[in-house]
């Protein structure tokens, strides 16, 4: 129902916004439901965020030739070529957060997925799925934070061995 062709969710056009809160007032029925739009939306708005967060983890622990052929379960798989082409990889999408660390080298991880995304809930973070919180980010000392990282790392290390010939 939300769309994925857009680079974030202030892109979305307000006749598409539109007909998500006609969904909703479908579902529900409530006398004062009008005086939520806000707040629903902006629920909304953080669930799409993260769902589009746990799509992004996929894109960063393939291949790309595995990321296009596997398109997640409910997505139109056009959509998911378009999200991984024209926003996960492209040099807008890259370029924007590298030029934030160049211009503020001191900003923890979680720091910059803010800047970049706006403020993360409780219970996920763009870029690093569920299980780890904004506050273990920023804290900074989690045995959460350092074994994701100690993931990461041999994920790479792994991906590099494969493509090492033999």
């Amino acid at each position: 129902m939300c769309p994925l062709r857009v680079h974030s969710w202030a892109d979305i056009e307000e006749y598409k916004l539109d007909h998500i809160w006609e969904v909703v007032t479908d579902k529900f029925d409530s006398a004062d439901i009008n005086g939520q739009r806000d707040h629903v939306l902006k629920h909304m708005r953080r669930l799409w965020n993260n769902w589009r967060g746990s799509l992004h983890i996929i894109v960063k622990s393939k291949p790309l030739r595995d990321v296009l052929k596997d398109v997640p379960e409910g997505v139109d798989k056009s959509d998911w070529e378009w999200l991984v082409k024209e926003h996960f990889l492209s040099e807008k999408f890259k370029a924007e957060i590298q030029e934030l660390v160049r211009s503020e080298p001191s900003l923890i991880n979680i720091e910059v997925v803010e800047r970049c995304f706006g403020p993360q809930c409780k219970i996920h973070v763009f870029g690093f799925g569920g299980g780890i919180t904004a506050k273990e980010l920023k804290d900074g000392n989690s045995s959460k934070v350092e074994l994701l990282d100690e993931l990461n790392a041999t994920r790479k290390e792994n991906l590099s061995l494969k493509k090492t010939p033999r």
